[in-house]
């Protein structure tokens, strides 16, 4: 498993499977071909390892991405010397999708984790968050609807579409008469849906083709459209059963969400505070931390 660590640079974002760990070079960092060597008190960074590290960072230009990487090593390389200082033992651990942590990646979160505490968010201040974006904290608009498919022979004969159709367009007057849709559909769907009477169940925009959703949102609950619609799949009678409206989410529904994303942003502020200071303390040569700064060409 492959990490980056936090640029100073970098502005806060979502959490890594780590922490500690982040992604974002420095726009205005450059290192060119015959930059200086990088040493973190008196231990060389080889240009090599930082070649290397560069293919883990996106940026507009090779010597930008060799730049962040270089970033990058010099700050794993401060964390990695204060973890032997604390005389810590790497315990890696693994993530949701059960990859684990390097020995160095364990190293850098215990290090963190120990000297880098974050002040986790109060309960105020979620709420703060939850009224000031109410609008991202709703379930969206569903709509419920159903369908006959009436598919053309797989012969493909010249004239199976418009057979198709014929069928449709009868199938839409035997609505009209007051036929049972759910039992028309049993009948003569080919869809799968037919054994639930043609109900595609609860869905959002964007689910069904183009064609098929303009013509539905296009009707009353409980319509039935008037003429079929054509897909690659063959003809669709239409109904529209329900519409449900999006609906603000309570605050016990989304809490654990708005603190697990302001927890990340205050680790990763913690630990952006932390390695400014550690980088204080060392001596660094041939690159600087500091914001916009750029390495010797």
């Amino acid at each position: 498993m492959k990490h980056t660590l936090i640029e100073m640079n970098s502005p806060p974002a979502g959490a890594d499977a780590f922490a500690g760990c982040g992604h974002g070079p420095s726009p205005a960092a450059r290192r060119g071909p015959s930059a200086s060597p990088v040493f973190v008190n008196g231990v060389a960074i080889p240009e090599s390892a930082i070649a290397q590290e560069a293919q883990n960072h996106a940026a507009a230009s090779a010597e930008e991405a060799h730049a962040a990487a270089a970033h990058a090593l010099v700050i794993r390389e401060l964390l990695l010397q204060r973890a032997s200082a604390l005389g810590l033992t790497a315990t890696p651990v693994s993530d949701e999708q059960g990859r684990q942590e390097t020995d160095e990646e364990a190293l850098v979160r215990q290090v963190l984790s120990i000297e880098a505490p974050p002040d986790a968010p109060s309960e105020p201040e979620c709420k703060r968050v939850y009224a000031a974006e109410a609008a991202r904290f709703s379930a969206p608009e569903l709509y419920e609807a159903s369908h006959i498919l009436i598919a053309p022979a797989p012969a493909a004969a010249p004239d199976a579409w418009e057979s198709a159709r014929l069928r449709a367009d009868a199938a839409v007057k035997a609505l009209q008469r007051g036929e049972d849709f759910a039992a028309l559909a049993r009948a003569l769907s080919n869809c799968p849906s037919a054994v639930q009477g043609g109900s595609l169940g609860q869905l959002q925009r964007g689910d069904l083709a183009p064609a098929i959703e303009d013509a539905l949102m296009a009707l009353h609950p409980g319509e039935t459209a008037e003429a079929p619609v054509r897909t690659q799949h063959g003809w669709h009678v239409l109904r529209l059963d329900r519409i449900i409206p999006a609906q603000a989410l309570p605050y016990e529904a989304v809490a654990p969400a708005i603190y697990a994303r302001l927890m990340a942003r205050a680790e990763l502020a913690a630990s952006a505070r932390y390695i400014t200071r550690l980088a204080a303390h060392a001596e660094i040569e041939g690159l600087s931390l500091a914001p916009g700064a750029h390495d010797a060409a």
